[in-house]
């Protein structure tokens, strides 16, 4: 029995953040249980779809859940134990804003059998905080952390940020040196990047957000993963940290291009073979769900190009790299064959290795990772 990634939406946050280009609103209380009634009627309906596959990764994401009543995501999570197979050992994350966590404990998510959490701390310093328009305190990233751990959290990632307009290093440093202060099994680390369509790109337009020099950035990549990779933790991801056997399956699960359920406006799927994305208003999703138990907004099926570019593209944001063998048992075809200009190209720039079983991204390649990989989702060689 194949096993399936489960993702759970909740787009409601206190304030959209400047940076943000994911699929966010802000609270709307008077809509908030509709939408958790339609998110259960969303589940009851793929369930048979998904009848013989185990879910080993369960993940809540945003928007904040958090936002949420802690007795909604219990009650969310409960229903999704009754409809799929969930794995006894399965991973179950929320991700959390410290600004969303009441001043009670954290025992309630525990209890309900959340086993990780996911906090967007962003920085530990007041100015940056301010200036990535995050609504939480440095101390309440510091309670957060407490409550988690008394309430018998076990599994925790922090979120960082760096690259920040007049971030310096030594601010960047603090914030790395205070995440491993608070000791967490995981810590996501990005590169700030100005995305269409958000206040942060309209604001650099009008002259308003300068970033830093890609030099400095790339200065401050290096400090992370220097700093981290000695303190014990393992670069496994190209922003992504892990104490030993604690890497973030159900993003692993992405990456090794498996498949997954997404559920809630804006959710996404690869599910039996085919893809399929909701519709991103929370009005128009919890009406659509009403009236038909699915919210699709689009769907495709990935032809054998597709789905060649996309194993390289996640499989080289792994520090392991995209392992040939199974990139030859999944197309009938070698990774030379494929790709042979572009393989030539950038292992002659530094930034691509080959080996005898993996292509992995050299450091270089890792900073660059963005422009490398665009190179295997344009067309491929005529051999296909």
């Amino acid at each position: 029995m194949d096993a399936i990634g489960l993702y759970l939406h909740i787009p409601y946050c206190l304030h959209k953040c400047g940076y943000c280009d994911f699929n966010s609103h802000n609270i709307n209380e008077a809509e908030m249980e509709s939408y958790v009634r339609a998110l259960l009627a969303e589940m009851e309906h793929y369930a048979p779809a998904a009848a013989d596959r185990r879910v080993d990764t369960i993940f809540f994401g945003g928007g904040t859940p958090t936002t949420l009543p802690f007795t909604d995501l219990a009650r969310i999570l409960k229903a999704c134990h009754q409809h799929f197979k969930v794995d006894p050992e399965a991973e179950i994350t929320c991700e959390a804003n410290p600004a969303t966590i009441p001043q009670s404990d954290l025992k309630e998510l525990r209890e309900a059998g959340f086993n990780r959490l996911s906090i967007g701390v962003q920085s530990f310093d007041p100015a940056e905080l301010e200036r990535l328009e995050r609504v939480h305190s440095v101390d309440e990233v510091y309670l957060t952390v407490e409550r988690a751990r008394t309430a018998g959290f076990d599994n925790l990632s922090l979120d960082l940020m760096f690259g920040l307009p007049g971030q310096t290093v030594e601010r960047w440093q603090d914030n790395l040196k205070r995440a491993l202060g608070l000791n967490p099994e995981h810590l996501s680390a990005y590169n700030l990047t100005i995305e269409p369509d958000t206040v942060f790109y309209k604001q650099q337009a009008q002259g308003h957000l300068v970033m830093p020099p890609d030099d400095f950035q790339r200065e401050l990549f290096e400090i992370t993963i220097d700093t981290l990779t000695s303190a014990g933790y393992e670069h496994y991801e190209i922003s992504n940290y892990a104490k030993p056997a604690k890497q973030c399956r159900h993003n692993l699960n992405y990456w090794v291009n498996g498949e997954y359920l997404g559920l809630g406006a804006g959710a996404s799927s690869t599910f039996n073979g085919e893809r399929f994305k909701n519709i991103n208003l929370p009005a128009r999703y919890i009406a659509q769900i009403n009236e038909t138990q699915t919210a699709v907004e689009s769907r495709e099926t990935p032809d054998r190009r597709q789905r060649m570019g996309e194993a390289v593209m996640l499989g080289l944001r792994l520090r392991d790299g995209l392992r040939l063998a199974t990139f030859e048992q999944q197309f009938g075809l070698s990774f030379h064959e494929a790709f042979g200009d572009p393989l030539a190209r950038l292992a002659g720039m530094g930034l691509l290795e080959i080996n005898s079983d993996r292509a992995v991204l050299t450091r270089e390649g890792l900073f660059l990772a963005d422009s490398v990989i665009v190179e295997f989702i344009t067309e491929p060689e005529e051999v296909i």
